[in-house]
């Protein structure tokens, strides 16, 4: 009984505020009651809602060179990082396996360095994390190609690691994305939960923003995010970072598959 008691307590408790031991019991209880990885990550993302927000939160570790910010924080998060922590999270039973699962999904072949974290969220974070499907071009939208060249040896020296860029190329990339005036359409036949990576103006990346699409039991489509401007995780209605600003072109779409 105090057991059943103390996994009630731990389910009432957002994700941010569960420390390991409690993390393991709603993992637990999670994967128990549920089996299908991409109903998880709904229950995960949900959770998370007033996550506080904090920019780059997470890091190397503290005796890493160039970023010693913890390799898991769940009481704070940017846009990648609540991305990544909950995919981590839906698939794993303990907060071990999700800390160990994190860093196969942050780094390329899993090797914990600043220069193979999936720093690029198109030339990188979805090529190495395979079990993300590009569906952008399934929607029965309009789409647009883009190439632009991915500043590789910029994102190094903005990052104080110029060494780091010394033998490296810029890349050049071209994407399909889906224009922000179509965003209502689309959000018909995104798969559900999808990644929706928000596609900017600055020239030497494409990404400026990344979050979870939900559709809700009641059929509303929304975006499950980390906000800079609001200062935490928050749901807010699909299209609207597309009519609201326009600080986006569009966005590219993915499912998402069980990652391991």
């Amino acid at each position: 009984m105090m057991f059943i008691a103390a996994l009630l307590l731990t389910m009432a408790a957002p994700v941010f505020d569960l420390d390991p031991g409690a993390m393991d019991a709603y993992l637990h209880d999670l994967q128990a009651r549920e089996s299908d990885f991409g109903k998880r990550l709904i229950v995960v993302a949900r959770d998370s809602l007033g996550t506080p927000y904090a920019d780059g939160p997470l890091g190397e570790g503290p005796d890493a060179p160039y970023d010693k910010d913890p390799l898991m924080d769940l009481k704070r998060v940017d846009c990648v990082t609540f991305i990544e922590q909950s995919i981590a999270l839906a698939a794993s039973h303990s907060y071990q396996e999700a800390y160990d699962s994190l860093q196969k999904i942050r780094y390329k072949d899993g090797v914990i360095a600043f220069d193979h974290r999936n720093h690029f969220m198109e030339a990188d974070w979805v090529v190495n994390n395979r079990f993300c499907r590009d569906v952008s071009s399934k929607l029965k939208t309009a789409t647009v190609d883009a190439t632009r060249t991915i500043g590789r040896k910029k994102l190094f020296e903005t990052c104080k690691a110029p060494e780091l860029g010394a033998n490296i190329h810029d890349q050049v990339l071209t994407i399909t994305y889906v224009p922000g005036a179509e965003a209502r359409k689309a959000a018909k036949r995104l798969p559900n939960p999808a990644l929706i990576l928000l596609i900017g103006k600055t020239d030497w990346l494409f990404v400026l923003h990344c979050a979870l699409f939900v559709r809700e039991a009641d059929g509303r489509p929304m975006l499950y995010q980390a906000s800079s401007t609001e200062g935490k995780v928050v749901a807010t209605e699909f299209a609207a970072p597309f009519e609201k600003s326009n600080r986006y072109l569009g966005f590219t779409a993915y499912a998402i598959g069980k990652p391991f």
